[in-house]
């Protein structure tokens, strides 16, 4: 089928903005969107509140809290080595679809020529098994065992070298307090010693199914997109679309490039959701590979999203199907502002029109929100 960009638009909206509950919104529903959602990447902390206070207006910030305390959501590096957020029980599989780059990336980077990667990756998890550990702890006792084994090892020399230490996909992360929307998450515990169910699982297998799992969430997507995301080589993802036969089919997009989508997509879900305040990182753009993150704003406004020096998202506001701003918090003693500008191009929004989904985030941040402030056009 050809889809022009209105209809792809649409398809993807459908699937990122599932038909609301009735009533508050509860912590199965919270599960229930999140696994809808797939793995959501969340280098700054507030990130998977955002997400699940744009998909679930009014959802509260101790709801959020008790499904990161509780472990039903859990947050790791796996994918491109980059923290993500996901339902704890896709956890195995994005561990396995992580590991098939790690052991090169080891290899090369820290100039092991004795050490298996696997061996250093079982100590790690050893290591984290019964505690909580910091991330300094990780990192002596890694450079301690590998200096052991490895008479040429010059040590952790950079913050990459220790990333990729701590950054184990086996490893759940946490932060030093129950603040999880603020703090850094520098606590680590492996995975199978956290999480009550634990069932390893074939990395390609596991692939075939997270492809599932992002077409529901982000179809149609082009397979650039896949491997993008998951950080895989093309040929991986060839071969898992192969498995999958029949459950995909092809689309033919704008600029006539070739896209995959589930036979059978999600029903319901909100083609035009409304005005909604999306976080840092948000899927509307992460969910697709660089040349591909146009779909709901054009490359201009893409610069002034994303600032491809350091690799950060701003926030964006969500309005008639299309990304027309970004915004941020600003504090004011105990209360907070929250101001937004708008995207080249774009009009500033009306009051009246970001005052609900203002407050969501608010809601989600626990945050004592003091004013709008709506900045003038570019």
């Amino acid at each position: 089928m050809r889809l022009d960009r209105d209809q792809l638009a649409e398809l993807t909206l459908r699937r990122q903005f599932p038909t609301a509950p009735a009533g508050r919104p509860t912590l199965r529903d919270l599960r229930t969107v999140f696994r809808r959602l797939g793995p959501i990447q969340s280098q700054a902390p507030r990130a998977p509140f955002l997400a699940a206070a744009s998909r679930l207006p009014g959802l509260d910030y101790h709801t959020i809290c008790a499904a990161l305390e509780s472990y039903q959501l859990v947050k790791t590096s796996n994918l491109r080595g980059t923290v993500h957020t996901s339902v704890a029980d896709r956890f195995t599989l994005l561990d396995a679809v992580a590991r098939l780059a790690r052991p090169a990336m080891i290899t090369r980077q820290l100039g092991l020529r004795k050490v298996d990667p696997a061996d250093l990756d079982a100590e790690l998890e050893a290591f984290c098994s019964d505690a909580w550990r910091p991330r300094d702890e990780i990192c002596a006792h890694a450079e301690e065992w590998l200096a052991a084994r490895e008479p040429d090892f010059a040590g952790l020399r950079s913050s990459s070298d220790r990333g990729l230490i701590w950054g184990h996909s086996g490893l759940i992360r946490r932060p030093k307090d129950a603040a999880w929307e603020k703090r850094t998450d520098i606590y680590h515990r492996t995975g199978t010693a956290v999480l009550d169910e634990w069932t390893p699982v074939d990395p390609d297998a596991a692939l075939a199914e997270l492809i599932i799992g992002h077409c529901t969430a982000y179809g149609p997507v082009h397979r650039r997109d896949l491997a993008f995301f998951f950080g895989v080589g093309l040929t991986r993802v060839d071969n898992a679309v192969a498995t999958l036969g029949d459950a995909l089919v092809h689309h033919t997009g704008p600029d006539h490039e070739p896209l995959f989508d589930l036979a059978r997509p999600p029903r319901g879900g909100e083609p035009d959701p409304g005005c909604r305040l999306l976080g840092e990182f948000d899927g509307l753009l992460l969910g697709f590979s660089g040349p591909n993150r146009t779909r709901f704003c054009t490359e201009e406004q893409l610069a002034a999203i994303w600032r491809k020096a350091n690799g950060l998202f701003a926030p964006v506001v969500l309005h008639d199907q299309r990304l027309v701003a970004t915004w941020r918090t600003v504090a004011r003693g105990r209360r907070t502002e929250i101001e937004i500008t708008p995207l080249p191009g774009e009009a500033r929004l009306p009051e009246d029109l970001v005052a609900a989904p203002a407050q969501d985030v608010a809601t989600a941040l626990n945050l004592d929100l003091a004013d709008l402030r709506l900045l003038p056009d570019r």
